[in-house]
C-alpha cells in the first residue's frame, strides 16, 4: 500500500479527497493542517473509512500539541507521495519541501498566484526533482471527469466538423456565507484575480480540453462588482483559438443570474455542454438545428480517477498529461491574460 500524507485537511479535502482516497486503497499516514483541531478532525473522519488510515498515523500541526510540524511530517520514511490542499500563497514553498524530501506531489490549482511563480515552481521542478524521477502533478480534476471526456471525444472525432466558434458563460453569485467564501485567503486574496483565478481556471481548464487545442490571443475587460470580491469578480473577453476559430468567454462570479453553458460551433454542426443535476448534458445538433444525440453523462468521482492516475504515474515514472504541471499553468496563462485585458498568451506546453 502507497503510503500517503494530505497536507491542508479543510473542508474539500475531508468531503472529496478521504472518499477519493479510500476508494483507491492507499494508506493514510499523515495529516496536516495549520491547526490542530482542524488536523485531528480530518483523522477522525478518515477513521469512518474502513482500512483507509494507518495504525501508525501522525497528527501534524502549527500549534503546539501535534506530532510536529511540515518539516516532521516529511521526515516519515513511509509518506511516499503528499497530498497538498492548503492556500494558493503557501503552496509552492510547501511543495518544493516535499519535493527536496524525495516525495511524490499533488498539489491543488492553482498551481501560485501568477505565472510568474508557477513558473518558477515548475523550473525548479524539472531542473533538481524530475531527473531524480519525482513526480509532480497538479489535481485539476475536470480534465478526469466523464462528461468532459465524452464532449472532447465529440469533438476530437469530428462530430461537429471543423471548430469554428466557442461560447462560454459562468455566472454566479458568490456571497459571505458561502463555504468557498469562508476562509480569510480567499476573502481577503494576495493573488491575481481573486476568485476569478481561484474558481476560473477550472473553466478555462474545460475550454481547453474540450475544444483540444489553445487559446493563443484574447481581449478583455475585467472589474470588480461586489465590495467583497477583491480584485476582480467579473470578466467578458473574446477568445482566438491557435487554429483561427474565435470565441467568447463570459465569467462572473457576481452574477445573480446563474449559468454554466458552453456552446462548441462547428462547421457541421454544434455541441453544448451544461451541467445537469447528477452529471453533463450534452447536446448534438447538426447544420439545420436538428438534434443529432441529447445525453447525459453520469457524474463520477473525479477525484478517484485522479488519484488513481497520479499513483499510477509514480509507479511507471509516465506523467499523466491531465495532470501535468505545464498544462495547470496554461490554465493560468489564460486566466491572468484575461484579468490584465488580453493580449498574445505565451505558450508552456
Amino acid at each position: 500500500m502507497f503510503g500517503v500524507a494530505l497536507l491542508g485537511a479543510g473542508l474539500y479535502p475531508k468531503e472529496a479527497y478521504l472518499p477519493a482516497l479510500h476508494a483507491i486503497s492507499v494508506s493514510l499516514v499523515a495529516v496536516y493542517s495549520k491547526s490542530l483541531n482542524t488536523a485531528s478532525e480530518a483523522v477522525e473522519e478518515a477513521k469512518k473509512l474502513s482500512g483507509l488510515v494507518s495504525p501508525s498515523i501522525g497528527v501534524y500541526s502549527n500549534e503546539q500539541g501535534g506530532d510536529g510540524d511540515v518539516d516532521d511530517l516529511l521526515k516519515r520514511d513511509d509518506v511516499k507521495v503528499v497530498i497538498v490542499s492548503l492556500p494558493t500563497l503557501v503552496q509552492p514553498s510547501i511543495v518544493l519541501k516535499a519535493l527536496e524530501a524525495g516525495k511524490h506531489v499533488l498539489m491543488e490549482k492553482p498551481m501560485a498566484k501568477n505565472i510568474a511563480a508557477s513558473k518558477a515552481l515548475l523550473d525548479e521542478y524539472e531542473a533538481k526533482y524530475q531527473p531524480k524521477g519525482l513526480v509532480l502533478a497538479v489535481a485539476e480534476q475536470f480534465r478526469y471527469d466523464a462528461g468532459h471526456e465524452k464532449a472532447r471525444q465529440i469533438i476530437a472525432s469530428g462530430g461537429i466538423g471543423t471548430l469554428a466558434t466557442v461560447h462560454a458563460r459562468i455566472w454566479n453569485l458568490v456571497n459571505p456565507g458561502n463555504k468557498w467564501y469562508e476562509t480569510e485567503w480567499r476573502k481577503k486574496p494576495e493573488y491575481m484575480g481573486g476568485f476569478l483565478l481561484d474558481g476560473g481556471v477550472h473553466f478555462i481548464a474545460f475550454i481547453r480540453y474540450v475544444a483540444g487545442e489553445e487559446i493563443v490571443e484574447t481581449a478583455s475587460f475585467a472589474r470588480q462588482t461586489l465590495d467583497h470580491l477583491p480584485p476582480l469578480d467579473t470578466v467578458q473577453a473574446v477568445l482566438k483559438f491557435e487554429s483561427g476559430a474565435l470565441g467568447t468567454l463570459s465569467m462572473s462570479f457576481a452574477s445573480v443570474k446563474n449559468d454554466y453553458s458552453y456552446v462548441f460551433i462547428g462547421s457541421t454542426g454544434s455541441l453544448t455542454v451544461t451541467g445537469e443535476a447528477g452529471g453533463t448534458r450534452l447536446v448534438v445538433e447538426d447544420a439545420t438545428g436538428g438534434v443529432v444525440s441529447d445525453q447525459v453523462i453520469a457524474g463520477t468521482d473525479t477525484y478517484k480517477e485522479l488519484f488513481s492516475s497520479f499513483i499510477r504515474s509514480t509507479e511507471s515514472g509516465n506523467e499523466d498529461p491531465r495532470g501535468s504541471p505545464k498544462q495547470a499553468i496554461a490554465d493560468v496563462a489564460v486566466v491572468e491574460n484575461i484579468c490584465t485585458g488580453g493580449g498574445t498568451i505565451e505558450s508552456y506546453l
